[in-house]
């Protein structure tokens, strides 16, 4: 599952929305967006994560963190823009 289908569920949840028609327009978006992102055809662009991030009220770098290996598949870029973690 990627993390577009993750935020797009919690949202679900969040407002107890019982079909995709109700999130589409919770979002403010037609049904085929939304299923192409639901198929992983396409993912949501930065604004709609952003949008996406005030209503779930969580950080916007959780966000972007989480959407990087839904947006990019080059694994030196995903690595070079995550903050590295110290143990």
């Amino acid at each position: 599952m990627t993390y577009t289908n993750v935020l797009l569920d919690m949202l679900k949840s969040r407002y107890n929305l019982t079909s995709e028609y109700q999130l589409a327009k919770k979002l403010g978006i037609n049904d085929s967006r939304l299923y192409k992102w639901r198929k992983e055809l396409n993912s949501m662009d930065w604004d709609m994560a952003f949008q996406v991030a005030d209503l779930l009220e969580i950080n916007d770098q959780e966000v972007v963190h989480g959407l990087l290996d839904d947006k990019y598949e080059n694994p030196r870029l995903i690595k070079a823009l995550r903050p590295e973690t110290t143990s």
